[in-house]
């Protein structure tokens, strides 16, 4: 196997599906009817829906009503409860899932990690929620089971809304360190020692 530097980047590539970039210097537009951009488009509002083995990212509806009714229609339970560990981000999961449903192991990974890197300050997030989270996990580690969907949580009016900037970008650099340590395992695992 060629161990040039450029190869475990183009193999990244190659396993990223194309994503929308997030950022505040990344503002989508709207082509006009030549074919040319005119004024900038609003990105979608996401969030992110895990079942089973399957994560998705999902568009958001526009209408507040419609949205606050998504949490009870995608857990699987008429009350639907949030699980907050930091500013600006909810886990919604069914009222009774920890009694009815099996763990949710990449929500509960997902989860483990936003945890060690908002005490470890790779998270951006403020000092209070590092010592909320510091104290969460003092007295056990939250665990989600069955469906679970991300939000974000306007502080302001208490509603939700789209992921929160943080988070996204913190999510992307995450998948980017697993999927760079997991082509760097497979290349070392795939190499032959010339000597043999």
């Amino acid at each position: 196997m060629n161990n040039s530097s450029t190869e475990p980047a183009a193999e990244i590539q190659q396993l990223l599906p194309a994503t929308p970039t997030h950022g505040s210097d990344a503002e989508e537009t709207a082509p006009d009817d030549a074919g040319l951009t005119s004024e900038p488009r609003p990105r979608p509002r996401l969030g992110m829906y895990c079942h089973d083995d399957h994560v998705h990212f999902l568009t958001l509806p526009d209408d507040p009503d419609e949205l606050a009714l998504l949490p009870i229609g995608l857990v699987g339970d008429p009350f639907a409860d949030r699980v907050h560990v930091v500013r600006g981000l909810d886990f919604w999961i069914g009222d009774h899932s920890l009694e009815n449903h099996p763990p949710n192991p990449n929500m509960n990974t997902l989860l483990d990690h936003l945890l060690a890197d908002i005490t470890s300050g790779t998270y951006t997030a403020t000092h209070g929620d590092r010592a909320f989270v510091q104290r969460l996990l003092a007295a056990g580690r939250p665990r989600i089971a069955g469906p679970c969907l991300l939000l974000g949580r306007d502080e302001t009016t208490n509603a939700s809304t789209g992921l929160p900037e943080t988070f996204l970008d913190w999510s992307q650099r995450t998948a980017i360190h697993a999927v760079t340590d997991l082509v760097q395992t497979t290349s070392t695992l795939g190499r032959v020692d010339a000597s043999e």
